[in-house]
């Protein structure tokens, strides 16, 4: 569905020299600053994907998704999208794809939201009939149905933001890019926006590219994460493979019986060939250390060895993977360093 191959986007800012001499030579000569936003982005996302953008302030994150949909050209490589160079596209390609941007409306500020989904109907070519289906279905979805017919300006951010992406799938998108698509928003509205996000995605296998620095939206939405660090991917994959990456260790706590008697020595003597440790033990519980791509095959010994009742695994958080990503550097992630 999308693609960018060596994609460098370079801007180009001046220098103010202080003083009046520098006020002088600014009308003559001034001095200027290449800074790269992207440099040498690889990226491949196929039909029903949907992945998770996610990287610091600056990293490059609205760039890489402003030049994937065709709306800035890359200054060096290859961005491609459905078929076609994405700052190429035809009408028909772009009908076919949708953007919201969580600081930017595509609606008319002085109009009610029907009035503008009308606009939009019209625009994109949607018949009465989809239209009247997708507009009640999705009013429903994100619980808007009585605030269609009030002025934008008079909507909360949360509400704003709904009926923006609402405009945004009325023409039925297969491509969706979302930056930051809740920034801003309140606990009830984020998780309005993530179901109906999932609930799209599992229907019509509809590809999304969401960037956000709330990470619980990545998690609950995205089943890919591309981490971008100073403009280039430190890491593309799953939310496993990034723990594995990063940490490569998960802790698995089992509760056992608390009169259940326990051979300490030939228990450690066993993990060991799992290349688990013993990291802790009390009346009721164990803790044991394991490699991530070892815990498959270490649980179900764990079972045998132990009068199990509940068995646990450390999660990950995802803000801590993506912390260890930007302390270690991606250097420090590719090698493998624990």
């Amino acid at each position: 569905m999308l693609e960018a191959r060596g994609v460098r986007k370079v801007f180009r800012t001046f220098e103010r020299v202080p003083g009046l001499r520098g006020i002088l030579k600014n009308f003559v000569a001034r001095e200027h600053v290449d800074i790269a936003a992207l440099d040498g982005v690889d990226l491949r996302v196929e039909r029903g994907e949907s992945v998770g953008l996610i990287g610091a302030n600056g990293a490059g994150k609205t760039t890489l998704v402003k030049i994937l949909a065709g709306i800035v050209p890359a200054s060096s490589g290859e961005a491609r999208l459905l078929g076609r160079d994405s700052f190429d596209l035809r009408d028909a390609e772009k009908r076919r794809l949708a953007l919201v941007m969580g600081q930017k409306s595509q609606l008319w500020w002085d109009l009610p939201p029907i009035d503008s989904f009308r606009l939009l109907k019209e625009i994109y070519g949607v018949s009465d009939a989809d239209f009247a289906e997708r507009l009640a279905r999705f009013a429903s979805m994100l619980d808007v149905e009585d605030r269609l017919k009030i002025q934008l300006r008079q909507l909360s951010l949360g509400q704003r933001m709904k009926m923006e992406i609402i405009g945004a799938f009325l023409h039925s998108p297969e491509v969706v890019f979302l930056d930051e698509p809740t920034i801003g928003l309140d606990l009830i509205s984020r998780e309005t926006i993530r179901r109906f996000l999932v609930g799209l995605s599992r229907q019509r296998s509809v590809t999304f590219v969401l960037t956000s620095h709330d990470l619980e939206d990545i998690e609950e939405t995205c089943r890919r994460i591309v981490v971008l660090d100073q403009g280039a991917v430190a890491f593309d994959g799953g939310l496993t493979d990034l723990s594995q990456r990063v940490t490569g260790k998960r802790a698995v706590e089992v509760h056992v019986h608390p009169n259940a008697r326990i051979d300490e020595e030939s228990l450690v003597a066993e993990l060991s060939l799992h290349g688990a440790e013993l990291a802790g033990r009390s009346a009721g519980a164990l803790t044991v250390i394991v490699s991530a791509e070892r815990l498959a095959e270490l649980v179900p010994r764990l079972f045998s060895l132990l009068e199990v009742k509940d068995l646990s695994v450390e999660r990950q958080p995802l803000e801590r993977l993506i912390r260890e990503i930007y302390r270690r550097g991606i250097k420090a992630a590719e090698g493998g360093e624990r």
